[in-house]
């Protein structure tokens, strides 16, 4: 009976080593595809042209609004002048000299927002150049990762199977020696359980004595070896 429970442990240990084994695998896979400097700079440097562009057109559009404003309050002034509204010599000086402070400010604005329709328009090309050239970049590299993506994705399914079948296997363990288990892997580097090979401890390879080798064989509880701690197996 205290065999079969250590048999069980040392099963449930050979599914999270193989665990372990796949998540290592996964983290130097994305490593790996993470580290091409070509595809990272080409990256940057697409969004960087998105942010300049974005910035452009928030200008322009505050230029534009502010033209905008100009023509509304020089047209408004324009009628006043032409509608024969004013009779009062002094007053049509002033809205004449008002109206030509607008006009200067008018050419003033539009010179400036045709500039930056202009820049806007640059910056515009240059983010489609660089999308262009990120979608190119990104195609070569899938094309030369092409095993290590299928790799990623054939780990990423064996992972989520392994898992769910471990998760199965730990409800049929009882609680207080899953606790048990879950406590010594923590303290012992993920190893809880060691196999007895050849008369010795599978993990620090210290040899039993015949004493305990008979305790592991026929014991009611589970024996741990003397030197690592670890619960042993032994495998008949």
């Amino acid at each position: 009976m205290t065999q079969a429970a250590a048999a069980t442990l040392y099963q449930l240990q050979q599914l999270d080593l193989e665990l372990e084994r796949l998540a290592a695998e996964q983290q130097a896979l994305m490593r790996a595809l993470q580290e091409d400097m070509t595809l990272n700079k080409a990256r940057a440097e697409h969004q960087a042209a998105q942010q300049q562009l974005k910035v452009s057109l928030l200008a322009q559009r505050e230029a534009e609004s502010s033209l905008d404003d100009l023509n509304n309050r020089l047209s408004a002034i324009d009628k006043r002048l032409y509608g024969g509204m004013i009779k009062n010599p002094k007053e049509l000086a002033a809205v004449q000299q008002e109206a030509q402070h607008l006009r200067t400010l008018q050419s003033r604005q539009e010179e400036t927002t045709l500039e930056l329709m202009d820049a806007t328009e640059r910056l515009a090309t240059i983010a489609q150049q660089k999308g262009e050239h990120v979608r190119l970049v990104e195609h070569e590299w899938q094309q030369s990762n092409a095993a290590q993506l299928a790799r990623r994705d054939q780990l990423d399914g064996k992972r989520e199977e392994l898992q769910g079948k471990r998760e199965q296997f730990a409800t049929s363990i009882n609680s207080d020696l899953l606790k048990r288990y879950d406590a010594l892997k923590r303290t012992r580097q993920g190893r809880a359980v060691s196999r007895v090979e050849q008369q010795s401890c599978q993990w620090c390879r210290v040899i039993l004595t015949p004493s305990e080798l008979q305790r592991v064989r026929t014991s009611q509880e589970l024996q741990t070896c003397s030197n690592c701690g670890r619960i042993l197996y032994f495998d008949r």
